[in-house]
Parts: C-alpha cells; sequence; structure tokens
C-alpha cells in the first residue's frame, strides 16, 4: 500500500461522521413513510437543525473528553434517546442513557485508541442505514404510476379583458380547517348560535345554514376548489390505487384560481399553516412566525425525548407542540389585518389563510385558555384521532365546540381589523374545507357521518352590501365561479353541487355521498 492510500485511508478513519447521521435518520425513516406527502426539500431544515445539534453535543463532549472520536462513542446513546426515545419508550431509552454513562465513565478514566478505529465501520453501518430508506423511495416511486395535472388545469379561467380595468376588491379567503356548518354545530355540539354564527352575521355576512364540501379531506377540497372543478377533471388519473398525493400539492399552489387573480394584477399574500399540500408556490409574501415547526418536525418532536422529559416536569408530553400550535394560529389571527403591509395602494390582494383548527390537535379551550396535552401530537382526524387518545375517549365534541368557539373569536377580532385596515373595497370568505370528525372512520365510508363530515361553514362579506347569490346547499367548488361572476365579468356555469367520499388510503378512489 502506497504512503498516499495509508493517508487516504486514516484521514477516512478519523472522520466523525456517524453521530450526524444518528441525526439524519429519523427525518429519513418519516420521509421514507411519507414521502407521497412531503418533497425532498420538507427534510433539509429539520436535518440541518439535527446536526446543528449534534455538533453543539460534541463540542461540550471534545470539552469533557479532549478527543472528538471519544465524545462520539459516548454520546451516541444520548443522541438516539433525543432523536428517538419516545418512539423506543422509556424502558430502553433508560437503558441507552445507562450505556452514555458507563461509556463516558469508562473513556474518562482510560483513554483508549479503539474509538478512532471503530469511526469507519460506523461511519459506513449508518450511511447504508441512512441510504436505505432513500432507496425504498426511489424503487417505489418507480412502480407506481401517478396522476399527473390535465389539459383543464393548464387551461387558464375565461375572464373578460375589461375585468382587469374595473373595480378590483382585495379579496381574503379563509379556508378554516374543520368549521362545520351552523346547522350541525349548533345542534349536535354544546356550541350556541350567539357565539358561532351570529357574530358574524352582525358584522354584514351572508352566512349559510347548510353548506357542504365536495371532499371529506383538506387537500381533496383545497385543489378541487382553487381549480374550480372535481378532481378527476383537474388530474388524470389512470392508477386510481394510487397514494401520492405530491400532485395535489402542485395543483392547489399553482392553481387556475389564483393564475386568474394574478392575470388581474394581484398580489398573492399567503399564511401558511405548515401543512405541506396547501401551500401556496407563487405567493409574493409568506407569513409566518419566528417559530414556525413543519408538518415533518412537528411528528419529529413527538418521536424524540421530550414526550418522555415532560411527564417528568409535571407536563403533557405534547405541550411543547401545543404551545407551537398556539403561536401559528395567534400569529395568523393577529397578523391578517396588517396583509396589505408593503403592498401598494393601487394593487389589489388576494389573502389566503389556512387556519389549521379547529380541526385538531385541540389546543385552545373556549375562552382561549392553553390546553394541557394528554397524549402524544397528532394532526389525526376522526378514528385517527381515536387512535392517539384512545378509542374510549368520547370528549372530541366537547373539545371541538370549544375550539370552534374560540376560533370564530378569533376570526370576529381579525374580520374587525381586516374592515379598518384600508378603505379599499374588500371581499372576505370563511369558509371550511370539511366539517368535524367525530363520525369519521376513514376506511369505512359505510360507518362514517357523511352530514357532518361534509357540512361547512361557508360565509361571505363583500364591503359594497351587495346581496350575492348565495344559496342553501352550495358547495365550495361554486366559490369561485360565483366569485369571478359577480365581480369580474366571467359567465362561467355553476357545477354540481356533488359529493364524494375518499378513504385516508385511497384518495383518488371515489364514493358518490346523497345529502
Amino acid at each position: 500500500m502506497s504512503p498516499s492510500t495509508r493517508r487516504f485511508g486514516g484521514q477516512l478513519s478519523a472522520l466523525t461522521l456517524y453521530p450526524f447521521l444518528v441525526g439524519a435518520l429519523p427525518a429519513v425513516h418519516f420521509y421514507e413513510q411519507n414521502f407521497r406527502l412531503l418533497q425532498v426539500a420538507d427534510l433539509v431544515r429539520p436535518v440541518l437543525l439535527a446536526f446543528g445539534l449534534v455538533a453543539l453535543l460534541l463540542v461540550a463532549g471534545r470539552l469533557l473528553w479532549r478527543r472528538v472520536d471519544v465524545a462520539a462513542i459516548a454520546l451516541t446513546p444520548l443522541l438516539v434517546v433525543v432523536f428517538k426515545g419516545a418512539d423506543l419508550g422509556g424502558w430502553f431509552s433508560l437503558l441507552l442513557l445507562a450505556a452514555t454513562v458507563a461509556l463516558g465513565v469508562l473513556l474518562k478514566r482510560r483513554l483508549a485508541r479503539w474509538p478512532e478505529k471503530l469511526a469507519l465501520p460506523l461511519n459506513a453501518v449508518l450511511l447504508v442505514l441512512v441510504l436505505m430508506p432513500l432507496a425504498n423511495v426511489w424503487r417505489a416511486s418507480g412502480q407506481e404510476e401517478t396522476p399527473v395535472p390535465s389539459a383543464l388545469f393548464a387551461s387558464e379561467v375565461p375572464l373578460p379583458v375589461a375585468a382587469a380595468q374595473g373595480v378590483r376588491p382585495d379579496i381574503y379567503y379563509l379556508m378554516v380547517d374543520g368549521l362545520g356548518q351552523p346547522a350541525l354545530v349548533e345542534t349536535g355540539f354544546p356550541v350556541p348560535a350567539l357565539l358561532y354564527s351570529q357574530p358574524l352575521i352582525n358584522r354584514g355576512f351572508q352566512v349559510l345554514r347548510h353548506s357542504f364540501a365536495n371532499y371529506p379531506q383538506t387537500a381533496l377540497s383545497t385543489a378541487a376548489t382553487f381549480n374550480l372543478a372535481p378532481i378527476d377533471r383537474i388530474l388524470d388519473i389512470t392508477e386510481p390505487t394510487s397514494r401520492d398525493r405530491r400532485v395535489l400539492e402542485q395543483v392547489a399552489g399553482d392553481s387556475r384560481a389564483v393564475r386568474a387573480l394574478q392575470g388581474l394584477g394581484y398580489k398573492v399574500v399567503s399564511y401558511p399553516s405548515g401543512y405541506p399540500l396547501t401551500r401556496q408556490a407563487n405567493a409574493e409574501r409568506r407569513c409566518v412566525p419566528l417559530l414556525n415547526p413543519s408538518f415533518v418536525e412537528y411528528y419529529l418532536l413527538e418521536d424524540g425525548v421530550l414526550p418522555l422529559l415532560l411527564p417528568l416536569l409535571g407536563k403533557g408530553p405534547s405541550d411543547i407542540s401545543y404551545a407551537l400550535r398556539r403561536g401559528r394560529l395567534n400569529h395568523i389571527f393577529d397578523n391578517l389585518p396588517a396583509a396589505r403591509q408593503g403592498i401598494a395602494d393601487d394593487d389589489p390582494v388576494f389573502v389566503y389563510a389556512h387556519i389549521l383548527a379547529p380541526h385538531p390537535p385541540f389546543v385552545f379551550g373556549r375562552q382561549g385558555e392553553a390546553l394541557a396535552s394528554r397524549a402524544k401530537f397528532g394532526f389525526g382526524d376522526g378514528d385517527h384521532w381515536l387512535n392517539i387518545h384512545g378509542a374510549d375517549d368520547q370528549s372530541y365534541r366537547q373539545r371541538y365546540g370549544d375550539q370552534a368557539v374560540w376560533v370564530v373569536n378569533r376570526l370576529t377580532e381579525a374580520v374587525d381589523g381586516i374592515i379598518a385596515s384600508s378603505t379599499r373595497p374588500k371581499i372576505i370568505i370563511i369558509q371550511g374545507d370539511h366539517g368535524p370528525g367525530s363520525g369519521l372512520a376513514w376506511e369505512r365510508p359505510l360507518e362514517t357521518d357523511h352530514n357532518e363530515r361534509f357540512g361547512i361553514f361557508n360565509a361571505w362579506y363583500v364591503s359594497d352590501g351587495r346581496q350575492l347569490p348565495l344559496y342553501e346547499g352550495m358547495t365550495a367548488l361554486n366559490t369561485f365561479p360565483l366569485l369571478f361572476n359577480e365581480y369580474f365579468g366571467a359567465d362561467l356555469p355553476p357545477l354540481p353541487d356533488k359529493h364524494w367520499f375518499a378513504r385516508m388510503s385511497e384518495p383518488y378512489i371515489y364514493f358518490p355521498v346523497e345529502e
């Protein structure tokens, strides 16, 4: 072996990469399980944050043991607990912590060369463990024929040329996740009309008693509503059994409705929720709080050490995640009146906010009080919510009702701020993407309460005082056709007010639902 080869081999042996690969593993595994929902870019920030934490621990370890390779060996069991403690369980985590202490004491008393010699094989093993899930994703992607955008999606909404020269009111489209129709919520949940529909009626909103979603899932509802067509018309679905939802992000994020408004000179301002399938790709401005965990990061937090540590401090297992959710929701409500900030007075705005409440998790009480977590954090609804909280948990309806009252109260405050924010003409649409999920069985359409799940809140405010042709039984698909016809001189035919149930596991197989 030549001297240069020996030097190169020695350099490889000296590289201490495996602690960083331990930090990357949870994100990579989560991506493997959910790649049909995520983009690779969604991994970048959580992996970088994990790398930063690993680097800090290694720096501290080097001060204690004076060598990075020794610190890496001693701290690797601790890193496994930090990133996967709750997933592994309390007893196994305790064993790993004991291993950390034992290794630390042993190596502190007697510095050895074996940590340096183990670096290369450990690097190789961890690299394989990181690459295997990515290889599985690549293989699975090649075996599945996914839906693609159709010719209708690529077409433009036909609007008169004169629409760009007419009155262009600011448009606020507030999609409130899971906000149910008044006729159902005010009778079937502990929510009086005085606290639900009446505050918006008092402010001049037309509030429909009976309005419906076309689909029971956020991604399907968003994609269809923003593209003025059912899913099977905006996508070419050659393999209905496909589970790949990423195309829904594409058609919702670059939708026909938003393209049409941008063609009229509208500036798009987005208040994202963090859910990947409702992101606006072409927004001129995105308003997010300083602490804004992504969908991936919430679930990685739940697998780490915090759900084990917080109960020892007298807290709920997911109280930090709950606090972050409250911060995100309050940020949206607090900042909606400032949506026009930095935009010229002559430019109209289209403001889109995805408010992920009263949909679970239930983090607010009726008066806005912070709720403690009772189980691991999750966005699951219906029987998925029961999987988290226990099949015998009967608190869904009460907790949903309390959070819904808080949401409407905050919406009312935001509406007051929006109306007072400028003298420009305004349209404010508050609309649910689907209703509550107390009677939702995701994989059993015949056992699902479809009236509850499909019934949505649908309220419109127009500053010019005109009476819009809203009608009872209207579905979300007719939102933008009605808007474009009334304010931009379009001649779009109304769409059939139909409803289709889709299992969570099969988003492109539809069961027609009668009202």
